[in-house]
């Protein structure tokens, strides 16, 4: 019962690294951004509670067809959408025509190229919902303490116990008397 409590314990610790290094890391790695993708106005190419990994992109090389994220004009600041780009217009401030892949038409207002975030690298399905759960739980405090502050006291504690049975003679002497009694085992098996 013990050993299972220990599998479980270091495959829940391997979640959360892994987690943090998909969510935190790499998008930091490579100057990126992450968003989760709470409609579906671009089904099928981004469904609904997908993980979008966002990459700064200077405006001029942007081309129809790029999936773009941006802070829509008619929208509050907060507001962040990703759809396809169907016509670059040039002019005194670039702008761009978008539109998503499952509406009917295009988007009423162009997007200007100073509203923009950058563009779409990936998206990783249902990820997001996992995303928006963490995020909106780990503002709390019982949040905090089953996603920070727990896996910590684990880590911690695991690194301890470990660093103590190598460092404890008793424990070491133990060690190898048991593994001389094995050795001794299978030469006289043989």
């Amino acid at each position: 019962m013990l050993r299972l409590a220990k599998v479980l314990a270091n495959l829940i610790l391997a979640v959360l690294v892994l987690t943090a290094v998909l969510l935190v890391l790499m998008p930091a790695i490579y100057s990126s951004s992450i968003a989760a993708i709470l409609s579906g106005s671009m089904l099928p190419e981004m469904p609904v509670g997908a993980l979008a990994v966002i990459q700064p992109v200077d405006t001029s090389e942007i081309a129809v067809g790029d999936i773009i994220a941006f802070n829509p004009p008619w929208e509050e600041p907060e507001v962040m959408v990703s759809h396809r780009v169907i016509e670059v217009v040039d002019g005194e401030v670039p702008s761009f025509r978008t539109k998503g892949d499952a509406n009917e038409g295009p988007d009423l207002d162009l997007i200007p190229a100073t509203h923009v975030l950058g563009r779409i690298q990936y998206c990783i399905p249902n990820l997001g919902y996992f995303l928006s759960y963490v995020s909106r739980h780990s503002r709390s405090e019982l949040g905090f303490v089953f996603l920070v502050a727990l896996p910590s006291v684990m880590l911690i504690g695991s690194a301890a116990r470990d660093l103590r049975s190598m460092t404890s003679p008793g424990r070491r002497r133990a060690a190898r008397r048991t593994m001389l009694m094995e050795r001794r085992k299978k030469r006289r098996l043989r």
